[in-house]
């Protein structure tokens, strides 16, 4: 107990003799000012304090920023390196289909498409400087796209099998019952004048008869989606779906009649 109390006498001590010293530095005003230090003491720490953390906010945005930068351009170089590599896919599904056809005509691509919904229409980026013309068909690797409907000098119209003004002579593959394909003006297809006597499965493919004269013959354009005998007195009403999804064509091959 008495060591505390010489300990706290001891102090006691110190601070009256820097009173005393810091007064006699100051002249008049020293009461005063030294009332004043603490706060102006505690003023500049606290002035310190906020300009560090400051700092330290300033440099955690920016490194957050740099790392989201960079992980926005990862993502960018990923993007670019798998539409490189799904680009490269089709080409060479393309150089293939060219090697195997001996109609092969050109290879282009899809650069627009008609922006009603009147009419099922994709441009492509060939025309009449590459041996293009009217009635010549579309094809990718999976099946057929449509047909070319207008012939500019460096572009081209093709009006899909889908659309509504578009029919192509087709058979069934197993039956070999034959009929015409047209479009419905949305994803899908009419097979027409197929009789009810004759047996049509679902799932059933449909390939090109040639028979119109356009279109190649032997070539799967769909598979059957859908049969019913109900609706007409004589022929049965058969929903083709499309082999190739005509959303997603992006490049085509040009084949002459």
């Amino acid at each position: 107990m008495l060591k505390k109390k010489i300990i706290f006498f001891a102090v006691f001590v110190v601070l009256i003799f820097g009173l005393l010293t810091y007064q006699s530095t100051r002249g008049e005003r020293g009461t005063v000012d030294f009332l004043i230090y603490p706060l102006k003491v505690l003023e500049q720490g606290v002035s310190s304090t906020i300009d560090y953390l400051r700092s330290v906010i300033f440099f955690w945005e920016k490194g957050e920023r740099d790392t989201i930068q960079r992980l926005a351009e990862c993502e960018g170089e990923k993007n670019r390196y798998k539409e490189d590599a799904l680009e490269n896919e089709r080409l060479r599904s393309l150089l293939q289909l060219k090697s195997e056809r001996a109609d092969y005509v050109a290879a282009a691509r899809v650069f627009a498409r008609d922006p009603t919904n009147w009419f099922q229409i994709i441009w492509i980026n060939k025309g009449l400087d590459n041996g293009i013309a009217r009635n010549m068909v579309a094809v990718t690797p999976i099946g057929p796209v449509g047909k070319i409907h207008r012939v500019l000098k460096e572009r081209s119209g093709i009006i899909l099998i889908t659309d509504v003004n578009s029919s192509v002579a087709v058979r069934l593959q197993n039956s070999r019952v034959e009929g015409i394909l047209e479009g419905r003006g949305d994803n899908r297809c009419y097979l027409k004048y197929v009789a009810k006597d004759i047996e049509v499965a679902a799932g059933e493919n449909v390939i090109t008869s040639g028979l119109d004269g356009i279109y190649p013959e032997g070539l799967k354009i769909g598979y059957v989606s859908d049969v019913d005998k109900e609706g007409s007195e004589l022929f049965q009403l058969i929903v083709v779906a499309p082999s190739q999804d005509l959303n997603k064509v992006e490049d085509v091959v040009i084949l002459r009649k």
